[in-house]
């Protein structure tokens, strides 16, 4: 029950971790952008016949597959992705702060691969004004993002979660 810390205006928000999130974000994505290149070297983009400038359909799927390994895999397996990882964040299950599973894992990505040019923007405004710190990811995959401390074991979410020990009893007002 300590881990549930009181409920009270003293109570630490363990999902309070807007910066170091969008830290995890930068270098998952450089991680990503160095794989490719090393895997691509100078194949990343070239002209086409009419002169516009062409992605390789080749680093798409290089890009997907490791996005797919990082963002589902690893975090489901593990909670963090590798810019999590190196920032001390977790993605745990809301629920019991458990690893997030398969379904957590992939319903946190879902948003990510939707080709909606705004999508970051909507995001990044969710992890930073919602309660929980939630956007629409961790809403699809019932995760909430944590500092590691927090990972393996039910905690209290100010605004989220009902403040624990205030739960009405059946039966307590008929006293």
């Amino acid at each position: 029950m300590e881990r549930l810390r009181g409920g009270g205006a003293t109570t630490n928000d363990p999902t309070a971790v807007a910066s170091r999130r969008f830290v995890a974000w930068i270098l998952d994505s450089l991680f990503m952008a160095i794989v490719i290149l090393v895997i691509h070297r100078s194949g990343v983009a070239f002209l086409d016949e009419a002169g516009n400038l062409t992605i390789n359909p080749s680093v798409i799927w290089t890009a997907t597959l490791l996005m797919v390994l990082n963002q589902v895999g690893l975090t489901m397996a593990t909670g963090f992705s590798l810019g999590k990882a190196v920032t001390g964040l977790r993605v745990v299950n809301r629920y019991d702060g458990g690893l997030p599973g398969f379904r957590g894992a992939a319903g946190r990505t879902l948003p990510w691969v939707v080709p909606i040019p705004f999508i970051p923007f909507i995001e990044a405004g969710l992890i930073l004004a919602s309660t929980g710190h939630r956007r629409i990811g961790d809403r699809i995959g019932a995760t909430l993002v944590v500092d590691r401390g927090w990972a393996g074991q039910p905690f209290f979410v100010p605004g989220l979660d009902e403040v624990p020990g205030d739960e009405q009893i059946p039966g307590d007002d008929l006293v």
